[in-house]
C-alpha cells in the first residue's frame, strides 16, 4: 500500500493532515510518501494506491494549479484507473474549471477535472456541520470556507446531505465523485470522524483493514450522529 500526500507544507489546514495520519495508523505497513511543492510527484511515473490533498489558504491555489497543470492528463489516467483520491476542503477549488475571487476581483483557470466553478468571497465565510449519506453510510463532518462551488453534480455527488449544505447554500448534494476520485469540502478531518468510511476507502484499493482505535472512534461517531440528528442543534 502506497499513500501519497501532496504538498503538506501548505495543504495542512483544518486538521486535514490527520486523514493521512489515521490511514497510517490503520495500515501501519503502508508506505507514506510526502510530496513537497518543489519536487516531482511520485504519481507522475508511479501508481500510488491513495492520493491525498488537503486544505490550503486561498492565495496558494494558483501555485498548486501551476504545479499540477503539467500532470493533468496523468491525474485523469489515474482517476480512470481507479486510484483512490481524497481531495478535501479548499483543495477542491484547484480541480475546478475556474476559481474566482470576488473580493479581489480576480479569476484564474483551475485544472478543469471537476465540472464546477468556484467563487470565493472573503466577506462571506460559511461555518457549519454536515450530516448526510454516502454509499449507505452516514457521514458527519464540518465546513469552514469562503468559497462556494457551482455546477452540475446530480449524477456525481459525494454526499446526499440531510442537514447542512451541499456544494453551495442552495444545494443538498455535496462534493463530487468519479470512479474512486472523491472531492469534498467536508473537514473534520473526515476519516477519523467517519471510521467506516475510512475502511471503505481502503477497500477500494483491494485491501481490507479495521480502522484504528475502532471502538473509541465509533463511540465518538455514534455520539456525533445522535447530536447532529437532534433538530435543536444548529448547523451554522
Amino acid at each position: 500500500m502506497i499513500i501519497e500526500v501532496l504538498f503538506g507544507e501548505i495543504c495542512n489546514l483544518y486538521g486535514d493532515p490527520q486523514n493521512a495520519v489515521y490511514l497510517s495508523q490503520t495500515m501501519p505497513e503502508a508506505e507514506l510518501i510526502h510530496t513537497s511543492l518543489d519536487s516531482v510527484p511520485f504519481f507522475a511515473e508511479n501508481r500510488p494506491d491513495i492520493i491525498l490533498i488537503g486544505s490550503m489558504s486561498d492565495n496558494m491555489h494558483s501555485s498548486v494549479v501551476e504545479k499540477l497543470k503539467p500532470y493533468k492528463q496523468r491525474l485523469i489516467e489515474l482517476i480512470n484507473d481507479n486510484v483512490v483520491f481524497l481531495v478535501t476542503g479548499s483543495a477542491c477549488e484547484v480541480f475546478c474549471n475556474t476559481i474566482e475571487n470576488v473580493t479581489l476581483e480576480t479569476k484564474i483557470a483551475g485544472l478543469g477535472i471537476v465540472p464546477f466553478d468556484a467563487k470565493i468571497n472573503w466577506f462571506d465565510r460559511y461555518n457549519g456541520k454536515v450530516l448526510g449519506s454516502c454509499n449507505g453510510m452516514t457521514l458527519t463532518g464540518f465546513k469552514s470556507q469562503f468559497s462556494m462551488l457551482y455546477g452540475q453534480n446530480n449524477d456525481n455527488y459525494f454526499v446526499n446531505v440531510d442537514r447542512g449544505i451541499g456544494i453551495n447554500r442552495e444545494s443538498k448534494l455535496e462534493g463530487y465523485k468519479d470512479h474512486n476520485f472523491f472531492v469534498t469540502q467536508i473537514l473534520g478531518p473526515i476519516l477519523p470522524l467517519n471510521p467506516e468510511f475510512c475502511e471503505y476507502l481502503i477497500s477500494l484499493t483491494g485491501e481490507k483493514a479495521t480502522a484504528a482505535f475502532k471502538e473509541e472512534a465509533m463511540d465518538a461517531y455514534n455520539q456525533r450522529v445522535k447530536e447532529f440528528s437532534d433538530p435543536k442543534i444548529k448547523f451554522e
